[in-house]
């Protein structure tokens, strides 16, 4: 998401330079313009100004594309960005939920699945949200707080 928004950051700048460089260098070819009117007859005063103003509009219709072109590359690596998010998501959604992976907890000649416990709570504290479960083993109990009700099973 970073890049995204220094690749953003980057267009922007590049966009404003192109622009106000386009603009300066319409004012000066606009400034040498003007003195080479007042030089010159009536006649080439008129081309000279219909000259600079056609440089005028020749550099608007530029930066208007450069402008065009960012925006549109940044919204491009922005949907490229989100798409990305979106598959890494889901890959670690179905990491999570790879039923091939077993924990167990032994202690004391006794072998308990996790998964069982995990049943065990979810049994007692069902339709919850987020579920955060402690093992003490010694004491034979699996301590929980599921939405902010606390509660125990025996293991």
């Amino acid at each position: 998401m970073d890049e995204i928004k220094k690749l953003s950051e980057e267009l922007a700048k590049d966009v404003s330079t192109k622009a106000s460089d386009a603009k300066k260098a319409v004012e000066t070819k606009a400034a040498a313009a003007k003195k080479t009117v007042a030089k010159k007859t009536t006649a080439t005063k008129k081309a000279a100004t219909t000259k600079a103003a056609a440089a005028k509009k020749t550099v608007a219709k530029k930066t208007t594309a450069t402008k065009k072109a960012a925006t549109t590359k940044a919204a491009a690596t922005k949907k490229a960005a989100t798409t990305a998010k979106k598959t890494v998501a889901k890959k670690v959604a179905a990491v999570v939920k790879d039923p091939k992976v077993n924990v167990n907890l032994q202690f004391a000649d006794k072998d308990l699945k996790l998964a069982d416990i995990i049943k065990k709570v979810q049994a007692a504290e069902k339709n919850g949200k987020k579920y955060d479960i402690y093992l003490k083993p010694e004491e034979y109990k699996a301590y929980y707080v599921v939405d902010g009700k606390a509660g125990a099973v025996d293991l």
